[in-house]
């Protein structure tokens, strides 16, 4: 079962001086698009966040490189699936710049402009000739048009294109992602962009962005691991000058909701999922305790597995909020799943169970809710059921 929170789009929207396309190059079997590439008019203002993870895919350092080399300038982003690069030492790092250098050569502008991004199986060498040769045929399929394409073409194990627009006045912001598993905030999610032609805020690009991706894409969990490959790009297509407060909120707000949509896509396509599930957490001292008791509660197997059986086990859910190193008292807390409060104060309440076990059971989008009773703060955070699907899933993946 897919939980499909919006419909997919018939045609995705990129602000005004940005194209896209894709090609199937060969890394996907049947001929499914597996290239894709994102590209500018000119160069535009870039920031990047990447894994934490001690273990970093080729593209990482290529990307951390060259955005310090063109001082976050970027004209255009490569993407391929089915082959992380990872952990395929200096080969692989070679590998990627070459296709860097290639692309910058076919578009007239310096190499360090140009990112590249791999998603797939670990530890299997970059089939670079099989990228290279196909570049002449992806740029000409680039269009204004073409975002739909570069969804579907960065997908491993999703099960649909992940996209969302939303409009800024004259403007827009459009953001496309892929992410199924291996997903946890330990920095964004797998591979998200962001783009928008909408003035940047005073502060630009890399400004923005931190606390964008933690209000967004670190509040989503599938499975509690975090990929070696995690990138997520925010490019402006106009330089940063003289805007008002109200665009410059008008901006961070689009970019936010954007940002906050795609997280939910992409936890509610977990691997195997059958539910989207959203912790909130209040009560908290500040935002930032709220998401991590919800971080903590999202991860837990035993919560996931409970809402996989539709079972109403609120003793989970304030175990794990227990578990998550932050001093609350649990004689003052309150669960509740969907509407219904079924832990109150230090007192059980199974009489309402029946309930919330109907909730878990008749939606597909279900809520886990905890009260710290010790500030004001509040926050949500994203995740999935934990299914047997999942396990076939992952067990088979390289095969």
């Amino acid at each position: 079962m897919t939980v499909l929170l919006e419909p997919v789009p018939d045609a995705v929207r990129l602000p005004a001086g940005f194209r896209a396309g894709a090609v199937h190059c060969g890394l996907k079997k049947a001929g499914l698009l597996d290239l894709g590439v994102l590209v500018a008019d000119h160069d535009v203002e870039a920031a990047a966040v990447f894994t934490r993870n001690r273990l970093v895919g080729a593209h990482v350092e290529l990307c951390r490189d060259h955005l310090a080399r063109s001082g976050g300038r970027v004209r255009a982003v490569l993407v391929n699936a089915r082959n992380a690069n990872c952990a395929t030492g200096a080969q692989g790092l070679d590998d990627a710049r070459r296709c860097c250098r290639e692309l910058a050569q076919r578009l007239g502008c310096p190499t360090e402009q140009v990112l590249m991004a791999s998603t797939g199986p670990i530890g299997l060498p970059l089939p670079t000739e099989r990228i290279v040769s196909h570049l002449d045929a992806l740029l000409e399929r680039t269009s204004p048009g073409g975002g739909l394409d570069f969804a579907r073409a960065i997908l491993t194990t999703d099960t649909h294109p992940k996209a969302v627009q939303v409009d800024v006045g004259r403007h827009c912001a459009t953001g496309i992602a892929k992410g199924a598993g291996m997903i946890h905030p330990d920095m964004a999610t797998m591979l998200a962009f962001l783009l928008t032609d909408a003035e940047l805020p005073p502060a630009g690009a890399r400004g923005l962005l931190p606390d964008l991706a933690r209000r967004s894409f670190h509040r989503v969990t599938v499975d509690g691991d975090t990929s070696p490959n995690d990138t997520l790009l925010l490019l402006g297509g106009h330089r940063p000058g003289a805007v008002g407060h109200e665009g410059a909120v008008a901006t961070a707000r689009a970019l936010l909701q954007v940002g906050q949509r795609l997280a939910r896509q992409i936890a509610a396509d977990g691997e195997g999922a059958t539910r989207l599930v959203t912790v909130c957490v209040r009560g908290a001292a500040d935002e930032d305790e709220a998401s991590h008791v919800g971080r903590v509660i999202a991860t837990s197997p035993l919560v996931k597995t409970a809402v996989t059986g539709r079972d109403p086990n609120w003793g989970r859910i304030l175990s794990a909020a227990g578990r998550a190193g932050v001093a609350f008292d649990p004689e003052r807390a309150r669960v509740w799943i969907g509407d219904t409060e079924v832990y109150a104060d230090g007192i059980p309440h199974p009489e309402r169970e029946p309930e919330a076990h109907r909730h878990l059971a008749e939606r597909s989008k279900v809520v886990l809710g905890i009260d710290l009773a010790r500030g004001d703060a509040s926050a949500e955070v994203w995740t999935c059921d934990l299914t047997a699907d999942y396990v076939q899933t992952n067990a088979d993946y390289r095969s």
